[in-house]
């Protein structure tokens, strides 16, 4: 059963089994009383919050641009918003697909495979990134190249913009840099567009065809050597075989000239139809630190002591007042069996207790 307690004009309290209230001015009167206790909490909070930014390395964040490339959507807003957008409906020329190449297990290995050469403070250094993550396995280093990492597409104009987080600048740049020619060599080489599939396609069909064709002009040739007088004679029968012959070289040699003109046609269209990645700015070289927001996180750390300790101080005054009435008995069975399962805590509480009261 809980108790309300409230406070009269004159003084007198009132006491019923209804609910515990306080006056609004009564409570900022024991926020007054216990103005030390606030302070002090929320000062060591902040030192220790201070302290403990200290032993954080500074980062530092290299930026880039990327251009957009290719056509471009201009109702791609309105079907995002829709929710009827996709990948399959982007321009394969397009530079909408970077940011998922970028974030692509093949990008991010080569990223992490490669080592990086920088100067810190006059001293040349080499690291690799399983060394700089203290890891070797590959889940947890992609993982940890994702955090250091930020990737992100404006879609109404398409540029990308890359960034890089690492304790040093020019590790930061290295890595950047590398992220923007990986890219380049996952277009030229590694992307197969619809193009490049046509022209492989033609290829695979271009040398078969040249084998049919071979074959067919070695039949003809070898028919003309046993039938040397082919063009005089009136063997009827000689005459069908040689046209049959003829017209299957000629058959051949027609579709072989045809499918080298389309293979051609198909190499220059596979060769326009790789995205060109136009870079805007290049990576920086970061000359401030992006983190940590040392003063920032100070004063959240003060404002969160300020509202625990005041809430601590409210928690303490309803349960002091509730020892004090038909439910004491009951208190101090709770406090014995607190001082009982947490005697250093107990103890604690007793000196805030003593204080509070001087």
């Amino acid at each position: 059963m809980t108790r309300k307690f409230t406070v009269s004009r004159n003084g007198e309290s009132q006491t019923d089994d209804a609910a515990f209230t306080v006056s609004p001015f009564e409570m900022l009167g024991l926020l007054i009383r216990r103005k030390k206790i606030i302070a002090y909490g929320v000062l060591a909070t902040m030192v220790l919050a201070a302290a403990v930014t200290l032993l954080i390395p500074n980062k530092y964040t290299s930026t880039a641009t990327i251009l957009p490339s290719g056509g471009q959507d201009k109702m791609a807003e309105l079907k995002s918003l829709a929710g009827l957008s996709s990948l399959s409906d982007q321009d394969e020329n397009s530079s909408q697909l970077f940011p998922v190449i970028l974030a692509s297990c093949t990008i991010q290995d080569a990223v992490l495979g490669a080592r990086y050469d920088f100067v810190r403070h006059g001293d040349r250094k080499q690291v690799a990134l399983p060394e700089y993550f203290g890891q070797d396995n590959p889940d947890k280093l992609r993982r940890a190249l994702s955090e250091i990492t930020s990737i992100s597409l404006d879609k109404k104009t398409g540029v990308i913009s890359l960034g890089v987080e690492t304790e040093y600048p020019a590790l930061s740049q290295a890595i950047l840099q590398q992220y923007i020619d990986q890219l380049e060599v996952f277009n030229l080489h590694k992307r197969r567009t619809q193009a490049g599939e046509r022209a492989a396609y033609l290829e695979r069909e271009l040398e078969a065809c040249k084998v049919e064709l071979t074959a067919a002009e070695d039949s003809l040739s070898s028919f003309q050597a046993v039938n040397r007088g082919w063009a005089t004679t009136s063997d009827p029968e000689v005459g069908i075989l040689l046209g049959r012959l003829q017209r299957e070289v000629e058959t051949r040699n027609q579709k072989y000239l045809y499918l080298l003109q389309e293979y051609e046609i198909a190499r220059l269209d596979s060769r326009k139809d790789v995205p060109v990645v136009r870079i805007l700015d290049k990576p920086t070289l970061p000359v401030q630190k992006s983190s940590p927001k040392r003063a920032v996180i100070v004063i959240l750390s003060g404002i969160l002591a300020l509202v625990a300790t005041v809430f601590g101080i409210f928690a303490f005054e309803a349960m002091r007042r509730s020892s004090q009435g038909p439910e004491r008995p009951a208190f101090e069975g709770l406090r014995t069996e607190f001082s009982r399962e947490f005697p250093r805590l107990n103890q604690v509480v007793n000196r805030l207790a003593e204080t509070s009261r001087k």
